[in-house]
């Protein structure tokens, strides 16, 4: 959809908002930025924000905070308790990743209130709800193998089963712990492609990462096809 379509639905001060924060390439707005940069009233900038989040153009982030929704995802409001949807629109290059990818892959049953999200450029921490957002750099070579998901109806950016697995095994820290990555290995080993896991292990090039992946695979006994092996 172009973002300057559809604004039919919106009073001359919503799309003031809405087409500006889409022009400047900004995902979040807070009350005090809808006062400074649109010129909103403090009697009435409630009122527009709200109203906002009712037409599904924003979505609460927090007290006095609030998220653009992409256009091309449509006027139907995000929920609030859809944490990733909303994490996702932090970072337009990054993907949900780690623990919070395992657990939507089922690869843990570890509950946490941590997202995290692997991006190219430096981000600081973010709280959206009662989750702390927290950003990983990675070199651009390893970012590779997300894709779009539904998550309650939304497409957020996340590693597939494979590139969650591997992403664990580099950065343990980031999975809950060795321990719990060797049982996130196992259960993704149980499911995942092999051959594209193996892929991916020689695209990453990380001869200190294929070794860690080879010791846990030996240490938990899990059953590698020969031919990946060699």
């Amino acid at each position: 959809m172009d973002p300057h379509s559809n604004y039919r639905s919106l009073g001359p001060t919503e799309s003031r908002v809405v087409l500006g924060l889409t022009e400047q390439g900004r995902r979040e707005l807070t009350r005090q930025e809808a006062m400074e940069r649109f010129g909103l009233a403090e009697n009435t900038v409630s009122e527009v924000l709200s109203s906002l989040v009712r037409k599904g153009w924003l979505a609460r982030a927090g007290r006095g905070k609030y998220l653009l929704i992409p256009p091309e995802w449509g006027a139907t409001p995000i929920s609030e308790s859809n944490t990733l949807a909303l994490a996702a629109q932090l970072t337009p290059d990054g993907y949900i990743a780690f623990s919070t990818a395992a657990a939507h892959w089922g690869l843990t049953t570890q509950v946490r209130n941590v997202v995290w999200i692997v991006t190219r450029t430096h981000a600081r921490p973010r709280r959206i709800n009662d989750s702390d957002i927290r950003f990983a750099r990675l070199p651009a070579k390893a970012l590779f193998g997300f894709d779009r998901v539904p998550v309650f109806g939304y497409p957020v950016p996340m590693s597939d089963l494979e590139k969650t697995a591997l992403d664990c095994i580099e950065y343990p820290a980031r999975a809950g712990g060795l321990a719990e990555t060797s049982a996130i290995l196992a259960k993704a080993a149980r499911r995942w492609d092999w051959e594209k896991a193996a892929g991916y292990f020689e695209r990453r090039g990380n001869t200190a990462l294929i070794q860690k992946f080879g010791y846990l695979c030996d240490a938990g006994h899990l059953s590698m096809p020969e031919a990946i092996r060699v």
